[in-house]
């Protein structure tokens, strides 16, 4: 009894010290009982219950990001499939009005064509920007892009006229294929349409790539995932009327491995200073 008068007449003494406003009154001492965590429940739900919904609502948002994207996906592919059919339409019609006009009685004369055809252009290119990407080949004499006269949205394509033969082939040599503002642009004579084909090809070992930076390019994303094997696509979706990049985008590899070795060893490798998310995507296959 006496030792536990004297240990509480010290701490008495030690708190009536503590209360001053010299020392802050956080430091004070009390004979209070610390509260367990169970007598704290909000506590113990704030700090140490998990919470799974936060996770599933992560992961539905990357699903749902991947099949917006593969949404998305499609419908470029059915507006470019429809760009193409009315590009033909075009280039037969700009084709047989060249020989108009001359008579049966005169005599032909042979006339060079030095009309390209562009195609699969971004629907905010105008001419003067499509006039700006030849200019670094050859000087063209005249550039038209077409658009519909009902919305006035460029219609995706357009007729470039070259000076000579030589420049045509020079510009066809050095822009067909190649990227612009997201797209793959086709460049040929206009008299000399191409074969229709895919403009991107794929296969059914496809990855969906997300989490990628606005300035990112698909040359970006091949050039990396071609660590992993032989990369037979590899495509970052724009938006058609800004020309903007989507965030994300896909990758065909050639065979089952290569697909693997890719999901296994580039989720979260950093592009362009972002850590990129890779998936099978929606149509991609494994074997069982």
């Amino acid at each position: 009894m006496a030792t536990s008068a004297t240990i509480g007449s010290y701490i008495s003494t030690v708190n009536t010290h503590l209360n001053s406003k010299s020392i802050p009154s956080l430091l004070r001492i009390s004979t209070s009982r610390v509260p367990r965590v169970h007598s704290m429940p909000h506590l113990y739900h704030t700090c140490i219950t998990p919470k799974p919904r936060i996770f599933s609502r992560i992961l539905a948002a990357v699903s749902q990001e991947e099949v917006t994207a593969t949404t998305v996906e499609e419908e470029v592919k059915g507006e470019e499939e429809e760009a193409v059919k009315e590009e033909q339409v075009e280039v037969e019609s700009e084709v047989g009005g060249e020989g108009e006009g001359e008579g049966e009685g005169e005599e032909t004369v042979m006339k060079v064509n030095t009309k390209l055809y562009f195609g699969n252009l971004p629907y905010n290119c105008d001419s003067s920007q499509l006039a700006s990407v030849v200019q670094e080949y050859a000087t063209p004499e005249m550039v038209e892009v077409l658009y519909d006269r009902q919305t006035g949205r460029s219609r995706g394509f357009a007729f470039v006229t070259m000076s000579s033969v030589e420049d045509c082939e020079h510009v066809i040599k050095n822009l067909d294929g190649t990227q612009f503002n997201g797209r793959t642009m086709r460049v040929n004579f206009s008299d000399k349409p191409k074969e229709m084909v895919p403009l991107y090809k794929e296969t059914k070992h496809k990855l969906f790539v997300g989490n990628l930076s606005w300035s990112a390019t698909s040359e970006d994303l091949e050039k990396l995932f071609q660590k992993c094997g032989n990369v037979v696509s590899a495509r970052i979706l724009y938006d058609g009327d800004t020309g903007r990049s989507r965030g994300y985008g896909f990758v065909s590899y050639l065979s089952q491995e290569e697909m693997e070795e890719a999901l296994q060893t580039l989720e979260g490798e950093e592009l362009d200073g972002r850590p990129i998310r890779v998936s099978l995507a929606q149509g991609g296959r494994r074997n069982p």
